[in-house]
């Protein structure tokens, strides 16, 4: 498969899924809520009620995660990237986020002084990388244990919801077909 038909094949997935889980809102909305208030409140309790700084840290570590995934599909390896693509500052959270940029900054000297971002000399923070891994991840390795879990419960969720409206189209399906056929054997048209 070329990578044209494998977007395409991802496009008419996504619309399949989409199309399922509107059909069932209720649902589809009561599972998404429930993961999403859990985890909230998770993160709520692990940064004490701050979740602008986990705004902040969050958008750090996908900064990360975005140049990483540069290094693999260009073959670049990570250290040879320009700097501007492994940082991110303080004017540009502010901008997405909405949060005052001295907030921000407030929030960028609070996750200095934890370890889990550096500040480059231009002033953009990067995540702090001790042998290899973001201190963050350590230190938080018991929240994303929870979101993992959480996660994956909400696949699980989310995927009965979408196979039962599959396989609710498919029964349509071959029932409006085998009416065609007996339309046919009778010289009938549907």
């Amino acid at each position: 498969m070329n990578n044209r038909q494998a977007i395409r094949r991802s496009a008419r997935r996504a619309n399949e899924v989409r199309t399922a889980l509107g059909e069932n809102y209720a649902l589809y909305q009561y599972h998404f809520v429930e993961f999403f208030i859990e985890h909230l409140c998770d993160i709520s309790r692990t940064f004490r009620g701050d979740l602008q700084e986990m705004i902040v840290l969050a958008l750090v570590g996908q900064v990360q995660i975005r140049a990483m995934r540069m290094s693999i599909e260009t073959g670049v390896p990570l250290a040879d990237l320009p700097s501007a693509r492994l940082s991110i500052t303080a004017s540009s959270i502010a901008d997405v986020t909405g949060i005052p940029r001295e907030t921000v900054r407030r929030k960028f000297a609070s996750l200095e002084q934890k370890g889990w971002v550096h500040k480059n000399s231009d002033g953009s923070y990067l995540l702090a990388i001790n042998e290899g891994v973001a201190a963050a991840k350590v230190d938080l390795s018991e929240v994303d244990a929870r979101a993992l879990d959480r996660v994956a419960r909400m696949f699980r969720d989310l995927e009965a919801i979408i196979l039962a409206s599959c396989a609710r189209d498919e029964d349509a399906d071959a029932h409006a077909h085998s009416g065609q056929e007996t339309d046919q054997k009778l010289g009938t048209k549907s």
